[in-house]
């Protein structure tokens, strides 16, 4: 039977999120450093980079930080 109000228990899209496993909350210090993260994001410090180029922007960051 579906946890989902209003849900069909045809639909296959809401009957694999009620079998997947639920995951652990999230530590302080995991909590803290999402927080962080949003934060920048939000502020304009992320660097949006599309999909197809993900790779050059990942070498780029790694000869930034010496690698």
């Amino acid at each position: 039977m579906s946890t989902r109000p209003g849900s069909s228990p045809s639909d296959p899209i809401l009957a694999a999120i009620d079998r997947a496993a639920r995951v652990q909350r999230l530590t302080p210090e995991q909590r803290a450093e999402l927080d962080r993260d949003v934060a920048g994001i939000a502020a304009g410090r992320a660097r949006l980079v599309a999909h197809e180029d993900l790779p050059q922007a990942l070498e780029e960051l790694a000869r930034g930080q010496g690698g």
